[in-house]
């Protein structure tokens, strides 16, 4: 494509660029990257941190619930279960008691709330 642009300003292979047609005739040779290894090579990265502390910083300010399932699928483990145990009370003004998994149950007056609640990690 350039070299067709160049052909139509009255360019001939083998002439210089420029004004006096002194310029380089070589193109420029451009080293392309073909190993796909990115920025950082495989002997320079960093090593994995462990321990709860990375995870939580992650997970601050998310929604408890989000923050559990999000909490799974980075160890790989199952998913937990949303069980309600019992609800109770009017239309108007009900009860629910929700269970995660392994968790101790936890009562709360909407069901939302109550699986919120039941998704927190006490400290």
């Amino acid at each position: 494509v350039g070299e067709f642009l160049m052909r139509k300003m009255g360019w001939r292979t083998g002439e210089g660029l420029g004004r006096n047609r002194e310029g380089t005739v070589e193109p420029i040779i451009i080293d392309f990257k073909v190993d796909r290894k990115g920025l950082v090579a495989e002997g320079e990265k960093p090593q994995k941190q462990t321990g709860g502390l990375v995870v939580t910083k992650d997970l601050m300010g998310k929604h408890p619930v989000s923050a559990l399932i999000e909490l799974c699928n980075k160890r790989r483990i199952i998913q937990p279960d949303f069980v309600m145990v019992h609800h109770s009370g009017p239309d108007h003004r009900k009860n629910f008691l929700f269970k995660v998994g392994h968790f101790d149950p936890l009562l709360s007056k909407q069901q939302h709330p109550a699986r919120r609640l039941c998704s927190k990690v006490n400290k």
